[in-house]
């Protein structure tokens, strides 16, 4: 009887323990919201981008009948964040359309669209 036991328990812990494999890193956390490291530039002003979930750029280019970030932004309703980075000079490489590669300092607010520093962004490379 200890000895049934014991292979029981033995078998729920290796079976507890065991693994599915390593997880696919994403745009996503796991709960499905965006985590804010990549996106794609919606809009440029002079010392911010806004930047949406690359998820959402093919609902926003079906309706080409929303002209303003306004009017994309209330109908859409994509993820998108304010991004104001620390060394305003990065903002130069950037345009609207660019898909972009955050790394975010500081604290996310929790405002619509989200508004956040980055120390650093990055225009990631298509052609690669």
């Amino acid at each position: 009887m200890k000895k049934e036991l014991g292979i029981i328990m033995m078998t729920l812990l290796l079976v507890g323990c065991s693994s599915n494999g390593p997880k696919e890193t994403t745009n996503e956390t796991t709960n499905g919201t965006w985590d804010y490291r990549e996106g794609n530039v919606l809009a440029k002003q002079s010392t911010k981008l806004l930047v949406v979930d690359s998820t959402d750029v093919t609902e926003i280019e079906l309706k080409p009948e929303l002209e303003t970030v306004e009017q994309i932004l209330k109908v859409v309703q994509p993820e998108a964040v304010w991004v104001t980075p620390i060394n305003e000079s990065e903002l130069e490489a950037v345009e609207v359309g660019d898909e972009v590669s955050l790394e975010i300092t500081g604290d996310i607010s929790d405002s619509y669209p989200a508004e956040a520093s980055a120390k650093r962004i990055t225009v990631i490379d298509k052609t690669q």
